[in-house]
């Protein structure tokens, strides 16, 4: 096993997005109501066109994959961070905000669930410099081999040069993985999954890390 991390390219993305609907599905809680599972092939290339558009135009923004080389260089893992290190402007800071549109008109769980993205990105982050964890996706085939590691430290190694704060929202599933990458928790939100036709509740945490003085 050798995996590998490299920069996304656009010709990544297809891929990138497969392993997203994956593990958004296999994590359960609020963020399998946030893509369409199994995903029709409308559903597919909505995605990859959002995924393009904000690698091509969002100029903070930074597209990461771990491949495994003993698997015909095969993606296992991706990432998108988000790079600021000065402050910005309320308008700066709109693309990181996610706002309901026509396609969550009637889904009740993703509506809710990016309004609470939203508002603790403005609480924890608002226009300040972050290290921005905005995405962190593996194969749920590929689980548990050091990929989504691999991609927490590339951004946090970074925000340690440049000593400042790395923020994200943390799955269940994802809570020892960054707090191993020395991430503490600041907030968490219960979701009740019965208002959406699930069962049981579901907890998403603020988590923050501190930079590390050399």
């Amino acid at each position: 096993m050798v995996l590998e991390l490299h920069p996304c390219t656009e010709a990544d993305l297809p891929e990138f997005v497969r392993i997203q609907v994956a593990a958004f599905n296999y994590g359960g809680g609020m963020t399998q109501f946030m893509v369409e599972f199994p995903p029709s092939e409308a559903y597919i290339n909505k995605s990859i066109d959002k995924h393009i558009k904000s690698m091509r135009e969002e100029k903070d923004v930074t597209y990461l994959k771990v491949i495994d080389t003993e698997l015909d260089n095969q993606m296992v893992a991706g990432a998108k961070w988000r790079i600021n290190q000065k402050d910005r402007t309320e308008e700066e800071i709109q693309s990181m905000l996610p706002v309901p549109g026509l396609d969550e008109a009637d889904k009740q769980a993703a509506t809710d669930f990016m309004w609470y993205l939203n508002r603790v990105r403005r609480d924890y982050m608002g226009t300040k410099p972050f290290y921005f964890l905005h995405m962190l996706v593996a194969d749920p085939a590929h689980h548990r081999r050091g990929a989504g590691g691999k991609l927490v430290r590339w951004g946090a190694e970074q925000a340690d040069v440049a000593q400042l704060p790395c923020f994200l929202e943390s799955s269940v599933i994802g809570r020892p993985l960054y707090a191993r990458c020395g991430f503490t928790p600041r907030h968490e939100e219960i979701f009740d999954l019965s208002k959406y036709g699930g069962e049981g509740k579901d907890v998403n945490t603020v988590m923050i890390r501190d930079p590390v003085k050399a």
